[in-house]
């Protein structure tokens, strides 16, 4: 019987072990640690909700702790936290076991205010004596809605700021202009359609962009986030100069007309569609100092009727998102019946195929030259290459940060006609505004060397 007592007493002594080991250390002041010391909000719109950002807090301390309270330093209405699976901006009493860890949920919602500016917050937890702190920050880009068909002559100012959940489209009769600095996000499955005139009017210092509504940096090379601009049949004349549209399904595309229109795209970076970045049909083009690059189909698409001069382009196309069956360049004149010409000079043109030039001509008749590129091609010996240089690379800066410059070691250094700048007043400077006329000598591309 007396060790029946006794093996009783041991069992009650180890469950009293055990419980005291369990036991909250209440107002301890012990400390715990936090996933990040900062919750950043990269950039988000004014009266839109952002994504949600999370804080994990975790208990490393070896002893269990209570958590006397999670709460917002400010509670203006700007942040909503969720808080160990609850919607709210203040908890009492959490117990957190060593070893365990709970997370806090994140998402602002900033008040729309004259300018753009920079909010911020934190996240206290107590423990006792002290507090913990986790920081928020969340840059607010004052917007403007601006959705639906435009009917009249419009001009969007400078350096504002817009945000179209539905698209824009531009009536036959009606002229879009947008000033420099100006930013336009569209929204999935819409974009730009122009059905009357448009003028970009970017600067080398402020270009206006054109992009997706995500504008977190994880978001800054994904395609397909909107339409993208298309010119339809009664749209008479284009001009974009010293603007960046990216990550669309198409950068431009003007295709289905009949009668041919005026483009100009001058000083501009088209990048990251999923299709193509220019595909132009029935126009007359001039498209200058500009680089379309890393796109999914082509880079650059002409053909039928109409006149293009391509000079100083980098066309270069190292699309890694999957199989890209066509080259950077592709010139269709396969209709003998067209009114066709495409002069290209002083350009790059480049990529990840073996071939990046694709043209189609009638037999014996061909209205394509291109002169003094660079070029990477199988085919070197053709009527339409002149004063060209084949399958050297071109040495760019760093293709990875989207630095398309070439090096001074580059085969397309001094590789210009210089002859063309005095015709073409818009190519005495490059792409960021340097000087082509310093020198006796003229670099290829869209830009000169670093």
């Amino acid at each position: 019987m007396r060790n029946n007592y006794s093996k009783i007493l041991i069992i009650v002594l180890l469950l009293a072990f055990s419980f005291c080991e369990d036991q909250f250390e209440y107002n301890s002041g012990a400390m715990l640690e936090f996933s990040c010391d900062t919750l950043k909000f990269d950039t988000i719109f004014t009266d839109e909700k952002s994504s949600v950002h999370f804080l994990k807090i975790l208990n490393k301390s070896g002893k269990n702790i209570n958590i006397n309270t999670i709460q917002l330093e400010n509670n203006d209405n700007q942040i909503q936290l969720n808080i160990n699976g609850r919607k709210t901006n203040s908890a009492e009493n959490i117990e957190l076991l060593k070893g365990d860890s709970i997370f806090v949920f994140a998402q602002a919602k900033l008040k729309h205010q004259k300018e753009n500016y920079l909010h911020t917050n934190a996240i206290i937890v107590n423990t006792g004596c002290e507090n913990q702190r986790v920081i928020i920050t969340a840059y607010g880009i004052c917007i403007t809605k601006l959705n639906g068909t435009i009917h009249s002559d419009t001009t969007l100012p400078a350096h504002t700021a817009y945000l179209s959940h539905q698209g824009i489209t531009v009536a036959k009769d009606a002229k879009l202009t947008i000033k420099e600095g100006v930013t336009i996000y569209f929204n999935k499955n819409c974009g730009l359609d122009v059905h009357g005139n448009l003028s970009i009017e970017g600067n080398a210092q402020n270009p206006v962009t054109l992009q997706g509504i995500r504008p977190e940096e994880e978001y800054k090379s994904v395609p397909a986030q909107w339409n993208g601009i298309s010119i339809g049949e009664s749209s008479e004349d284009v001009s974009i100069i010293s603007a960046t549209i990216k990550n669309a399904q198409n950068g431009i595309i003007c295709q289905d007309r009949k009668t041919v229109g005026t483009i100009t795209i001058g000083n501009s970076i088209i990048q990251n569609h999923l299709f193509a970045g220019v595909n132009i049909h029935n126009v007359n083009a001039f498209i200058y100092n500009t680089l379309i690059n890393n796109c999914g189909n082509t880079c650059l698409s002409i053909g039928k009727n109409g006149n293009y001069n391509i000079m100083h382009c980098t066309i270069a196309d190292y699309w890694n998102s999957g199989y890209r069956s066509s080259a950077a360049l592709i010139c269709k004149n396969n209709d003998p019946e067209s009114s066709f010409n495409a002069l290209i000079v002083n350009s790059i043109i480049w990529g990840n195929r073996k071939s990046e030039i694709e043209c189609e001509y009638p037999d014996n008749e061909s209205n394509i030259q291109i002169l003094n590129s660079l070029i990477k091609n199988e085919t070197t010996e053709n009527q339409i290459f002149n004063s060209c240089k084949f399958n050297i690379d071109p040495q760019f800066v760093n293709i990875d940060a989207d630095d398309y410059r070439i090096k001074t070691e580059s085969p397309a250094k001094d590789l210009a006609n210089i002859g063309y700048l005095m015709l073409y007043s818009e190519l005495e400077t490059d792409y960021f505004g340097n000087s082509r006329t310093e020198n006796t000598t003229v670099d290829a591309g869209f830009a000169n060397c670093e």
